[in-house]
């Protein structure tokens, strides 16, 4: 188990965002209330299942774990 803390950023210049490369990440959300939220995401030839607990002052639990692609489409449909 980590401890998440989730830091935002409002970024005023989106010119910097030309010069940078990414992935591409698909994800879903299974389940989300206030007690626990539930998600898979895939990139690629990877897939995750994240399970993010109640957020506690700035804190909040969370498991992940890699799942079979094919698994995340399943879930996903």
């Amino acid at each position: 188990m980590a401890l998440e803390i989730e830091r935002k950023f409002l970024v005023r210049d989106l010119s910097i965002t030309d010069s940078l490369a990414g992935e591409r990440l698909t994800q879903g959300y299974l389940s989300h209330d206030k007690n626990a939220t539930v998600r898979v995401r895939t990139t690629g030839d990877t897939a995750w299942l994240t399970i993010k607990g109640k957020t506690v002052g700035a804190t909040r639990s969370e498991f992940e774990y890699a799942i079979p692609p094919v698994s995340y489409t399943h879930l996903t449909l």
